[in-house]
C-alpha cells in the first residue's frame, strides 16, 4: 500500500507543472479545455515537456541527494534546493500566464505554441480578444434589431462583456443606439454620429438569429 501511495504521489507531482500551466493559461485566455479528458491530455503533454527540459537537473539531484541517502537520513540540504522547489511551481505558472496573455492579444509567437485555432468556438475567437471595441448589430429571431457598443464606460468602469466557454453564450452591451426597425441601419444625428439611447442590454444567444461586428 505504501508503494501505491508513493507512486500516486510521484504521478501527481509529475503532473503538477502541466496543471499549473493550463490553469494560468486559462485564467488569461479563458476556460478553453473542451472536456476533462482534453484537459488531462494537456496536463500530461505540458508536464512531459517541462519534465524533459528539467530531466538533467532531476538526474543530478537524484544522484547527489536521494541515492546517497541524504534525504532519507534527514540531512540538511543547501538553501538553493528550496529555490528549485519554488521554481518548479513558478516557472510553469509564469509560462502559462505569458502564453495565455499572448493568445488573448493574438500574438504570432503565442499561436505557434497553441496552434492557429486555440479558441473552441468562433464566439470565443471574437470576444476573447483583449481590448476588443466596436459596434454589434444583432438580428433577433423575432425579427427585431439591436445595435449596441462593445466598449467600456467612461464612468464607473462598467464594460461590455461576453460569456466565454464553456458557459452559455450571452452578451452584455454597455450602450445601445437607435436603428431602423426594418434594416437595422444606424439612425444618426446631425453630425453623423449614432444616436445613443443611454440604455444597456443583456441578450441571450438563443434569442439571436445572427450577429454583425463592426470594428471601431
Amino acid at each position: 500500500m505504501v508503494g501505491t501511495f508513493q507512486a500516486l504521489g510521484v504521478f501527481l507531482l509529475a503532473m503538477l507543472p502541466g496543471a499549473l500551466y493550463v490553469w494560468a493559461f486559462e485564467r488569461q485566455a479563458g476556460g478553453w479545455g473542451l472536456s476533462l479528458s482534453d484537459r488531462l491530455l494537456r496536463f500530461i503533454g505540458t508536464s512531459a515537456i517541462f519534465q524533459a527540459v528539467g530531466a538533467p537537473i532531476s538526474y543530478v539531484l537524484y544522484g547527489d541527494y536521494v541515492r546517497t541517502g541524504q534525504v532519507a537520513r534527514g540531512a540538511a540540504l543547501p538553501w538553493w534546493l528550496w529555490a528549485l522547489v519554488i521554481a518548479y511551481v513558478v516557472v510553469p505558472t509564469a509560462c502559462g500566464h505569458v502564453v495565455g496573455h499572448g493568445t488573448r492579444r493574438r500574438r504570432p509567437w503565442a499561436l505557434k505554441v497553441t496552434g492557429p485555432s486555440p479558441a473552441p468556438r468562433a464566439w470565443d475567437h471574437l470576444f476573447g480578444r483583449e481590448g476588443l471595441t466596436g459596434w454589434i448589430r444583432l438580428r433577433m429571431k423575432d425579427g427585431g434589431w439591436i445595435v449596441g457598443a462593445y466598449a467600456q464606460s467612461d464612468a464607473g468602469g462598467l464594460r461590455s462583456y461576453a460569456a466565454g466557454y464553456p458557459e452559455d453564450q450571452d452578451l452584455f452591451l454597455i450602450e445601445t443606439a437607435e436603428c431602423d426597425p426594418e434594416t437595422g441601419a444606424f439612425i444618426v444625428d446631425q453630425q453623423g454620429a449614432p444616436r445613443l439611447r443611454g440604455i444597456s442590454v443583456l441578450v441571450r444567444w438563443e434569442e439571436v438569429a445572427y450577429l454583425e461586428f463592426i470594428s471601431a
